[in-house]
């Protein structure tokens, strides 16, 4: 295998990870919204169902961290690519460019738990 190809492979392994993460905080949100909605829609007591709750806004929680480690691990293969003679070869992604790494990000964000 040359290394564009073990590198492309690496990269669509990595971009559809990020994707799978982000799709699965989009249907734990909309459960959120689900249960609440329900919830409020028949005058349910919050006290029902709030283990359930719980247990999902952890999940969010924990994609939130899954999230923030997938990204980690986004830079370091970013770093290590020069060191296998992949440097400036432009991977194939999801067609999202990425940041301007220049520019601030948001700070202090947090998951609401």
């Amino acid at each position: 295998m040359q290394r564009r190809e073990y590198g492309q492979k690496l990269a669509t392994a990595l971009f559809e990870t990020e994707d799978a993460i982000d799709a699965a905080l989009e249907k734990a949100a909309h459960l959120i919204a689900a249960m609440s909605s329900v919830r409020r829609e028949n005058g349910l007591s919050a006290v029902l169902g709030s283990h359930a709750m719980t247990g999902v806004t952890g999940s969010v929680r924990a994609l939130g961290e899954a999230r923030d480690q997938i990204v980690s691990a986004h830079h370091a293969l970013q770093t290590a690519a020069p060191q296998v003679g992949l440097g400036k070869i432009v991977m194939q992604g999801t067609g999202a460019g990425k940041p301007d790494e220049r520019m601030p990000g948001p700070t202090g964000l947090k998951v609401a738990a």
